[in-house]
């Protein structure tokens, strides 16, 4: 059970992922444009393709069958994610919105969201070897879905807390 909780949180964070980009386009396109290091193919259907990637790893962890290729999807796209944001911040590109997720709320490229892909990545991995000893049903998605929502929820609140707080000392000194 505790593997389809997992899964289901998972899923929840890479349909938000997807809808917040689909959700403001012209936003995203910007944002991308940003980095550096992009290959020079057409910014549309880049941007296409990595919102629809998103969205199909979200299927795929639901579906039983094909959840091991949606957690290779999704580990490959936060490793790329990773990897661009290292080398923009490496290269001293970094004074621009990541494009990631919660909408208006800017997140320049920092070292700590090196550290929150990590740690995201290793939610993968864990479900990766989970999925080796356990079995998963098709019963069991409403409730994974479920639990990713509240999960997902409570961590949009957590992240709008410390945001409030750093603006806060901000404003104290």
């Amino acid at each position: 059970m505790l593997i389809n909780l997992l899964l289901g949180l998972l899923s929840v964070f890479w349909i938000a992922c997807a809808v917040h980009k689909l959700a403001d386009l012209n936003s995203f396109t910007h944002n991308l444009k940003q980095y550096q290091w992009v290959p020079p193919i057409q910014r549309d259907i880049l941007v296409i393709g990595l919102i629809l990637a998103e969205a199909l790893s979200a299927i795929l962890l639901l579906l039983p069958a094909m959840q091991l290729f949606g957690l290779i999807l999704a580990c490959g796209l936060l490793l790329a994610y990773s990897g661009l944001i290292a080398l923009n911040i490496y290269s001293g590109n970094q004074d621009f919105d990541c494009g990631c997720l919660f909408g208006s709320q800017e997140q320049r490229l920092s070292v700590s969201l090196l550290w929150r892909n990590a740690g995201i990545l290793l939610l993968h991995v864990v479900a990766f070897f989970a999925l080796q000893t356990a079995t998963s049903r098709t019963s069991d998605v409403l409730i994974s879905l479920l639990f990713g929502a509240v999960a997902l929820l409570v961590g949009v609140i957590a992240q709008q807390l410390l945001r409030n707080q750093s603006h806060i000392n901000a404003l104290k000194r």
